[in-house]
């Protein structure tokens, strides 16, 4: 399911940043410091990655989050500075994950097609709890697990990937899920098709019903305005923020590949 691929990928993110080289690590701080990356809010990236490794990181991606959703939506030509940016330096950090970055052109023209839809359910809120989706479903794994630590979080997320340890039902099958997975098979539905009736058979009827939850709030902003208190701050705090910055980064930007993964 889209949930687990995106656990997975975070795990692998994170463990696949452990040893960046230094081509990538340069990438990730040139990117960190382009006025294209403003829309991604990149100091709440750094922000995020000087956590403390024995605090949880909730807070973090919810302050990331939060910021990146009162922005406006990165432009084409934002999205494609990064992405080749990224992808020349990163190219084996990135092949490590599985994605292949041979044909630029055509990955290019996905990640244009499914930022939007990405961005749109990383945005999605909670009304009934005035929380983010993403940072409610995280507190949940962590009630379920452990503190989601910089340093633990891949062995949590290769526990619910294996199935050594269940994500929450209310997490695969709530609220939040359903609203993302609505916006994701109304996007693609070619590709979401054949997981109806499985989907249908965990969660229930209603949640393959193509209806947004009444207590989900998209909060995505359609403004132009792109500040996130100075581009240039970030690249400085990213060159001295490590491996946990750069895998932050790695994994966020390698999230846009999820739907196609």
């Amino acid at each position: 399911m889209f949930f687990r691929s995106a656990l997975l990928l975070a795990g692998a993110g994170f463990a696949v940043a452990q040893s960046l080289s230094s081509q990538c690590s340069s990438a990730l701080i040139s990117v960190a410091g382009s006025p294209d990356s403003a829309c991604l809010n990149p100091n709440g990236i750094v922000s995020l990655a000087l956590t403390n490794s024995t605090s949880s990181v909730i807070p973090g991606v919810d302050s990331w989050l939060s910021g990146l959703c009162a922005l406006g939506p990165c432009s084409n030509s934002s999205l494609q500075a990064i992405f080749t940016n990224i992808t020349n330096g990163c190219s084996t950090e990135l092949g490590e994950l599985g994605f292949s970055t041979s044909d630029t052109a055509n990955l290019t023209t996905y990640l244009e097609d499914a930022y939007p839809t990405i961005r749109q359910i990383w945005c999605l809120k909670d009304t009934s709890v005035n929380q983010l989706c993403v940072t409610e479903d995280l507190y949940a794994i962590q009630n379920a697990t452990t503190t989601l630590t910089l340093s633990n979080l891949v062995g949590v997320v290769g526990q619910l990937t294996s199935g050594s340890t269940s994500v929450p039902q209310n997490v695969t099958c709530g609220d939040c899920s359903k609203a993302a997975y609505t916006i994701a098979s109304q996007d693609y539905p070619a590709l979401l098709a054949n997981s109806t009736s499985s989907v249908s058979a965990y969660c229930g009827s209603s949640f393959v019903d193509g209806q947004m939850p009444s207590d989900i709030e998209e909060t995505a902003s359609s403004s132009n305005s792109t500040s996130s208190g100075g581009s240039t701050g970030g690249a400085a705090a990213l060159s001295m923020g490590g491996l946990h910055i750069g895998a932050v980064m790695l994994v966020a930007v390698s999230s846009t590949f999820v739907i196609f993964a």
